[in-house]
């Protein structure tokens, strides 16, 4: 029991000095970067000199358009009528484009007519084509048969004749 008490108290006392030299260490540092920021103070001397040049040209162009803004006055009020006329002209085009709409719809019904006609008459005379051609093949399927009826016939004579022998 004796060796156990010993070891506890000497690792007690090694922690406790780690700690405290942490401490300090990290205090200098946050010090120095504080200092390091409060340099930069330049760019409020740029800006004084940028509103000095932009009252300088508005002195100029105000004496300028002086009779250029009576003049736009004039023309705004003239606009604005024009304006409103426009919009009872678009309310009449509204309905111009509806008739048109039904007018198109004719014209595709037409051109399938025009189609139609011209399917019927090409397909007469493929029609007229297929009938001929089904004479000659029952020509050539009696030819066929009867070719088949003579020779089962002669089969027959012949084997009439082995069996008379």
């Amino acid at each position: 029991m004796k060796k156990t008490k010993k070891k506890t108290k000497k690792k007690k006392k090694k922690k406790t000095k780690k700690k405290k030299k942490k401490k300090t260490k990290k205090k200098k540092t946050k010090k120095k970067k504080k200092t390091k920021k409060k340099k930069k103070k330049k760019k409020t001397k740029k800006k004084k000199k940028k509103t000095k040049k932009k009252t300088k040209t508005k002195k100029k162009k105000t004496k300028k358009n002086k009779k250029e803004k009576t003049k736009k006055k004039k023309t705004m009020k003239k606009k604005k009528t024009k304006k409103k006329k426009k919009k009872t002209k678009k309310k009449k085009k509204k309905k111009k484009t509806k008739k048109k709409k039904t007018k198109k719809k004719k014209k595709k019904t037409k051109k399938k007519k025009k189609t139609k006609k011209k399917k019927k008459t090409k397909n007469k005379k493929k029609k007229t084509k297929k009938k001929k051609k089904k004479k000659t093949t029952k020509k050539k399927i009696m030819k066929k048969t009867m070719k088949k009826k003579k020779k089962t016939m002669k089969n027959k004579k012949t084997m009439e004749k082995k069996t008379m022998k």
